[in-house]
């Protein structure tokens, strides 16, 4: 390959990170709403809803996976180490020609991680909530059979 075919096949990589991040926070996005009517439907206790809402949200997720193991392809392709950190994103995108916007949906990417997560983990305290409800409901009832009269 060429120098000018190895540059252009490098632009090709960091342009496709800089899409994969716009499609990320498209998702998140996206993952946001679906997260919020997942909550609502806990409170309601739909579980036909739950359930579909699940399945939407895996697949979203399985989505944002795939790009993100992607970057860190990309990411190694250049010999950037693919750190904790967002350094090396940083990195990657600086070389693209408008870095400026990349940078900026990087950065609006971080921020919609950080409140979904966030939605998360209050869905997940509204279901642990439910599940000691339930436990105690079940365990006081399981106390009431043990000391109620038998009839056999």
């Amino acid at each position: 390959m060429t120098d000018t075919g190895q540059l252009n096949r490098a632009q090709q990589l960091v342009q496709l990170a800089g899409r994969d991040i716009e499609q990320d926070c498209a998702d998140y996005q996206g993952l946001q709403g679906l997260m919020q009517c997942l909550y609502e439907q806990l409170l309601l206790r739909n579980c036909e809803q739950i359930e579909q809402l699940n399945q939407q949200i895996l697949v979203l997720i399985e989505f944002i996976r795939a790009r993100a193991e992607r970057r860190r392809k990309i990411l190694a392709a250049f010999g950037i180490p693919a750190a904790a950190s967002n350094q090396g994103i940083v990195k990657l995108l600086c070389m693209l020609p408008e870095s400026m916007s990349p940078l900026a949906r990087w950065s609006q990417l971080e921020s919609l991680v950080s409140e979904t997560k966030r939605l998360n983990e209050r869905n997940g305290k509204l279901l642990a909530m439910h599940n000691e409800i339930i436990n105690h409901i079940l365990g006081g009832q399981q106390a009431e059979q043990v000391y109620s009269p038998q009839y056999y």
